[in-house]
């Protein structure tokens, strides 16, 4: 796969939110990220797709192995198996990888379920945040449109249908939220939709691939900095700290000065950076 791009929707969400934090992880691949919050929630969140998995694969309920003190992992699970979310398809799979090359870039993702019915096939994804979920935001979030794009490109694929296409029509994605199963999300599809999808996706292509720092400017929506793994690059102050990773080979490859030196930082940027 040499020469071809490999992007996924967490890297298309990374650029639009903060150009400067996708071009530091994934086009200089620096590894020094802070510390931030948020790992038991994470946690919390992938057990519960692990058990979901299980249970796709063929498991009973009563012999998945819950996390000792998982409250909130039981609670979820225990909603699933009330709601049933996935009802009863002719075909469903668990954590499905599908990809496709398009304006030379490999687009990847995994769905956390897949079920097909005939020709029909739907998209479902797991989000245990506890905030209420807004349609409108799940409608344009760079998730739905890569995923179902990879759908319609992988369709006659997973449908056995050869090289007859299938209907973006035949398309759907269903957000589900454990904490508010009663607020599932249900976004069909539409060929208008795939043409803006492509056109989109073949943008991100360009501007993406760029190995230009002033192509990838800090975002200017501030409060997000605080919790950005990546903040120490964008401050000053933290740019000589005592110690470098234990997990560096050469420091020097990882964490370079001259990216960011502070002069090149005016009183403005100072002003803007917040913690």
């Amino acid at each position: 796969m040499a020469g071809i791009n490999i992007i996924t929707q967490t890297q298309i969400s990374a650029f639009e939110r903060c150009r400067r934090f996708y071009y530091l992880k994934n086009i200089r691949r620096l590894v020094w990220p802070v510390e931030t919050e948020g790992n038991h929630n994470r946690q919390q969140g992938d057990d519960f797709h692990l058990l979901i998995r299980q249970l796709i694969l063929g498991l009973s309920a009563d012999s998945l192995i819950i996390p000792e003190g998982a409250e909130d992992v039981k609670r979820w699970l225990d909603v699933y198996l009330a709601k049933r979310p996935l009802g009863t398809p002719q075909i469903v799979f668990a954590e499905k990888d599908v990809s496709a090359l398009y304006a030379d870039v490999l687009w990847t993702g995994k769905f956390d379920a897949l079920t097909i019915n005939d020709d029909q096939l739907t998209i479902y994804d797991w989000k245990t945040g506890s905030a209420k979920p807004d349609p409108e935001h799940y409608r344009t979030a760079p998730q739905t449109r890569l995923y179902r794009f990879l759908a319609k490109s992988c369709a006659a694929r997973l449908l056995g249908a050869g090289l007859h296409a299938v209907p973006a029509e035949n398309i759907e994605m269903v957000y589900w939220f454990p904490e508010h199963p009663e607020k599932t999300i249900r976004l069909p599809y539409s060929e208008e939709a795939y043409q803006q999808d492509m056109t989109w996706l073949k943008t991100l292509a360009a501007e993406m691939a760029s190995q230009n720092q002033d192509d990838y400017p800090k975002t200017t929506k501030t409060r997000q900095c605080e919790h950005c793994s990546y903040r120490t690059y964008c401050s000053p102050e933290t740019f000589f700290p005592d110690s470098f990773p234990d997990e560096a080979d050469d420091p020097d490859e990882i964490f370079q000065t001259e990216l960011f030196p502070p002069e090149a930082f005016s009183e403005t940027d100072r002003e803007d950076i917040t913690f």
